[in-house]
């Protein structure tokens, strides 16, 4: 004896196929798919390791972010305190302090490595 199939769909499951029939009907269920399995197959990747390595990158990253930002400000201001912009001698003279060699050690260096990667 078959009895006939009740539609026993709650409020909210035909709210939610009513809302979801528009991207059902344009295919955009796909994607929504796809960006779910995107998050699963990364959340499986991330072990413990991969975290801290990620955690250590991120927080080099912010570390000289942190001081290439203070040192440009630093120099914006102690240049902005001058009364008038520095003479030519003036940024040669300052050629000969310690610092700024260091300072331009590093960025000639790091344009060094680059050039090697290239």
């Amino acid at each position: 004896m078959n009895m006939p199939e009740e539609n026993t769909a709650t409020p909210g499951l035909t709210a939610l196929m009513a809302k979801m029939q528009p991207l059902i009907a344009g295919g955009r269920v796909e994607n929504l798919v796809d960006v779910l399995s995107l998050v699963s197959d990364i959340a499986d990747l991330l072990d413990a390791a991969m975290v801290e390595k990620l955690a250590l990158l991120f927080e080099n990253a912010t570390a000289a972010t942190w001081t290439a930002s203070n040192s440009l400000r630093l120099a914006k201001s102690e240049v902005a305190a001058m009364p008038e912009p520095p003479s030519l001698l003036t940024l040669l003279k300052l050629l000969n302090d310690s610092d700024t060699r260091k300072g331009v050690a590093v960025v000639l260096k790091t344009l060094n490595v680059i050039g090697r990667q290239l």
